[in-house]
């Protein structure tokens, strides 16, 4: 006896599921991201251990990526995010003791593991495209990235309490971060595992085509995934991410270096991730209105926008600083927005290309990020800002390559 699932009610009900495990999951990543830099220098008493830490942690993500996309191919989307979350939330425990024990090895070893959490947040901008209609991937995904918002402001400013916290307990104050990460892990572990039923992934494959479903191409996809028609959009996806991340990380120093107080370059990180995150649902309607390869190119000419504000096209002064971090989030937002979507429709089916697309857009931007202070110190910001407009010009050259008439896994 057959029985009959109404798709768009699964739909909505998973969409409020990912919000919900979105939130907590940015909460963590976001709370983690403030203090981790600052424990590894307590623990270990150089300043350069700031980086291998945060090293670990994006390395861990970019690790975990592919192999929570390799387990959900053979297990949904369920079990491979539940098992992210788990293993970030044993990683934040691990961190706590680091800081209790005044362990630095253990720190680095948390951290690493904490990066599963980043993947299955990550993971969940995908997970919004399984049963999705054709004409609306991107607005779905945008959604979900969206509401990465509220963790991206929530989570900085839960430092403290959770300090606060940690102290009543008799743990180091910086335990208290790693605290509430494990909390916010396990909460969203608990969520996925039981109620993310039936799981969105599998119901898509069930519902696809059969032809599709018993195509040469579907079986190759059980031996090894296919980057067809799909590499343009990773290589903007990853040329985008390596873009903002190194300008991000070394805007606040070139602010510091121009006299610039702290509060200013907070709020000019505030603007950045408003940029980030807050106009994603835009970026969606744009990449399912006019479609990837135009969203794409605003994404990128958006970027090369932003490096010339930032290189002082307009004046140099702490609101033009803040003005290029916006529109360096904004171009992030729309070229990542439209290149996730893109992906989603041309994998779908095989989580295990996505799963290497964010792991290749992870690992460059952790080289990105490590590389651009030795870059920045030889070559100063402006050489610095030429090099991302490099990238930024990649993101337009590959999106000149990306197949638009991708076949939609389903009309639904």
């Amino acid at each position: 006896m057959s029985v009959t699932v109404d798709v768009r009610l699964v739909q909505r009900r998973t969409m409020s599921l990912l919000v919900v495990s979105q939130i907590l999951g940015s909460i963590a990543v976001t709370v983690t991201f403030a203090v981790s830099g600052i424990l590894a220098v307590e623990l270990s008493g150089s300043t350069g251990a700031a980086g291998v830490n945060q090293a670990g942690l994006t390395l861990g993500a970019g690790a975990a990526s592919y192999l929570l996309a390799s387990l959900m191919n053979r297990r949904g989307r369920r079990i491979g995010m539940a098992v992210g979350y788990l293993i970030g939330a044993a990683g934040a425990g691990l961190c706590v003791v680091a800081a209790a024990t005044e362990s630095f090895v253990l720190l680095v070893a948390g951290t690493v593991a904490l990066g599963a959490s980043s993947a299955s947040t990550n993971v969940a901008r995908y997970a919004a495209t399984d049963l999705a209609p054709a004409a609306r991937r991107a607005t779905s995904l945008s959604l979900v990235v969206w509401v990465a918002t509220a963790g991206a402001v929530v989570g900085p400013l839960m430092v403290g309490p959770a300090a606060t916290v940690a102290s009543g307990f008799g743990l180091p104050p910086l335990a208290g971060p790693f605290l509430l990460d494990l909390a916010c892990a396990a909460v969203a572990c608990l969520i996925i595992v039981t109620l993310l039923r039936p799981d969105p992934l599998l119901l898509a494959r069930s519902t696809v085509a059969p032809a599709r479903a018993s195509s040469p191409s579907a079986a190759a996809r059980t031996s090894r995934p296919s980057f067809d028609g799909v590499a343009p959009t990773v290589a903007a996806l990853v040329l985008a991410h390596a873009t903002m991340t190194a300008v991000m990380v070394m805007t606040p120093v070139q602010m510091h270096h121009d006299g610039a107080t702290h509060t200013a370059v907070g709020a000019a990180i505030s603007v950045h991730f408003l940029g980030m995150f807050a106009f994603a649902p835009l970026s969606g309607l744009l990449a399912d209105r006019a479609g990837v390869r135009p969203a794409l190119v605003v994404g990128g000419a958006t970027l090369l926008l932003s490096l010339v504000v930032s290189a002082g096209g307009l004046g140099s002064s702490d609101f033009t600083h803040g003005s290029g971090l916006f529109l360096l989030g904004l171009g992030w937002s729309v070229s990542t927005v439209a290149a996730s979507s893109h992906i989603a429709t041309c994998s779908v089916g095989d989580t295990r290309v996505q799963g290497a697309a964010d792991t290749a857009m992870t690992v460059v931007s952790a080289g990105a990020a490590a590389a651009a202070g030795p870059l920045m110190a030889l070559w100063g910001f402006p050489g610095l800002l030429a090099l991302a407009a490099v990238f930024s010009t990649g993101v337009l050259l590959a999106s000149s390559r990306v197949r638009s008439g991708v076949a939609p896994a389903s009309s639904m």
